[in-house]
């Protein structure tokens, strides 16, 4: 579990190919030699289990069904990721509970500078617009953000979500990296998804699952 608030960012150091996924490894980690094989570390908000780590990085295996979900395939050396460590029970939840499993991609269709705000429109698959509400979380390449506002498009099928960011956040994570046409990580508000599923599998009428 983790809350959508970025620890610090690292590098990628390399990317290795395989039949089963990938191995993954990330430099310029200042908590590398905290870490243990087993614990669970956040990149760009998809949770991966630390399989070896150094001073000052760490290694994951990727898996092809995250591999599938996700842009961590065409990762390329040097690349500034997002990292967070699973919370501890007694933490702070700063952001929301954000479970490290993405949902899917989105793509950044337009930013603008206003002021000391950077707004970003970021287009979701149309069928997962139910899962996003004004002024409700979402997680974007692993960061606790709020949805704005939607602009929905029926006729065109198309969901575009409003997010202001702050300097802070452009600072301590890599969104100031991302250009138009980038994909992103998406994580929808766990509450949001089991409503809807609790909704989907009612049998009409009864009020009961089906």
């Amino acid at each position: 579990m983790f809350t959508g608030i970025i620890e610090e960012t690292g590098m990628i150091r390399s990317l290795e190919k395989s039949e089963a996924g990938c191995v993954l490894s990330v430099e310029g980690v200042s908590f590398g030699r905290e870490l243990v094989p087993g614990e669970s570390v956040a990149i760009n908000g998809a949770c991966m289990t630390v399989t070896d780590r150094w001073e000052s990085g760490f290694r994951v295996d990727v898996s092809l069904e995250t591999l599938a979900v996700t842009r961590m395939g065409s990762f390329v050396r040097g690349e500034r990721v997002n990292l967070e460590r699973a919370m501890r029970l007694g933490d702070r939840l700063g952001g929301h509970l954000v479970l490290g499993h993405v949902d899917g991609l989105g793509v950044l269709t337009f930013r603008e500078r206003k002021g000391e705000t950077e707004f970003l429109l970021v287009a979701l698959l149309y069928d997962h617009r139910a899962l996003v509400i004004p002024k409700g979380s979402i997680a974007v390449d692993g960061i606790s953000l709020t949805v704005n506002r939607i602009r929905e498009d029926s006729s065109r099928k198309e969901c575009l979500i409003e997010l202001a960011i702050i300097p802070h956040t452009l600072d301590v994570t890599n969104l100031g990296d991302r250009n138009i046409g980038d994909a992103v990580h998406l994580e929808y508000d766990i509450v949001g998804k089991y409503i809807l599923r609790s909704q989907e599998t009612m049998l009409p009428g009864t009020g009961r699952p089906s």
